[in-house]
Parts: C-alpha cells; structure tokens; sequence
C-alpha cells in the first residue's frame, strides 16, 4: 500500500506541471492575441485618422 502511495506522488506532480504549462500557454496565446486586436485596431484608426 506505501509502495503505490509512493510511486503515484511523482504522477501527481507531473500532471500539476502539466496543468500548470497548459493554462500558462492558453493565458500566453490569449494574451498574444489581445496585443495583436488593440495592434491592429490602432494601426487601423492611425490610418483612417491620417487618410
């Protein structure tokens, strides 16, 4: 029974890491394409302001 506790810690901390580099790259991406939005949208308004 130790034995099996024992051996599923190192699982447990694989799969937090995992979770943990998943929702860093889903918060990464959404964040990319925030900049990317207001990027364009400014680029955008510069033109339609100047034009």
């Amino acid at each position: 029974m130790l034995q099996k506790a024992l051996s599923a810690m190192p699982l447990a901390k694989i799969r937090e890491r995992a979770y943990e580099g998943i929702f860093f790259s889903v918060a990464l991406i959404a964040m990319a394409g925030w900049v990317y939005f207001i990027v364009l949208s400014s680029v955008r308004f510069f033109f339609w302001f100047v034009g």
